[in-house]
């Protein structure tokens, strides 16, 4: 669905260690920390994408908690999507962000990255008044069925009071052109919204920070960078 696999650009590895709270996962500490942030991965979990994506921004200056939704259902059997989904099936949505909530004011946490489903996350946080930075990478703004629903985005994006930043590839094959249409509309029509759209750039396109389209490339680059510009300027 989105990353199963690292890319070279986020550079080496930084050392970890677990964490156990009201939700579990990696902590890339820093301890010159200029802020701390969350990064809400995928239904693939903690993959070399999010662990190198955590380790990249811990290296700029952030301590970074990489949260593992997945933890108490275990690891993947195979790198699969049908595995994937399957286990992703397990989670109680709106459960998990009660967690989310608790866990991020505990920790003060400033800011939130989420990717895909961390991404709607990201909004239900928003939705909640998460008084922290917001960010949605390729959310799925009109929902994902689940065994705990939380709101798809689209339903209350028109009057959405807290802002949230998204990063959307404008040819996101998961999304179509029907939905980009009306995530467009909406973010024009409310200012908390703010909205960079990628012209040609599909679902997981950070991934073409590696990848030999040059014009994909710069797009991936432009959305790294616009991120730690407002995790790190100043």
């Amino acid at each position: 669905m989105c990353h199963q696999s690292g890319v070279s650009f986020f550079g080496k590895l930084q050392k970890f260690e677990k964490f156990s709270a009201e939700v579990d996962g990696l902590l890339f500490p820093n301890s010159a920390a200029t802020g701390r942030v969350a990064v809400l991965p995928d239904i693939y979990g903690l993959t070399e994408f999010y662990k190198g994506y955590a380790s990249y921004l811990a290296d700029f200056g952030a301590q970074v908690y990489l949260t593992n939704p997945w933890s108490e259902f275990g690891e993947l059997p195979d790198n699969t999507r049908e595995a994937a989904y399957e286990r992703r099936g397990k989670l109680r949505d709106n459960a998990h962000c009660d967690q989310l909530e608790t866990f991020l004011s505990s920790k003060k946490i400033q800011t939130v990255i989420g990717f895909c489903l961390g991404g709607n996350f990201a909004f239900e946080l928003a939705r909640r008044g998460f008084k922290g930075t917001l960010i949605a990478v390729y959310p799925l703004p009109w929902g994902m069925q689940n065994q705990d629903d939380i709101t798809p985005a689209f339903e209350y994006m028109p009057t959405l009071a807290k802002k949230i930043t998204v990063f959307m590839g404008a040819a996101d094959h998961l999304a179509g052109a029907d939905n980009i249409r009306k995530l467009e509309n909406m973010a024009s029509d409310n200012e908390s919204l703010t909205l960079h759209l990628y012209k040609g750039s599909n679902h997981g396109f950070f991934a073409d920070i590696d990848g030999p389209d040059q014009k994909l490339k710069l797009n991936a680059k432009d959305a790294i960078d616009k991120i730690n510009k407002t995790l790190f300027a100043g």
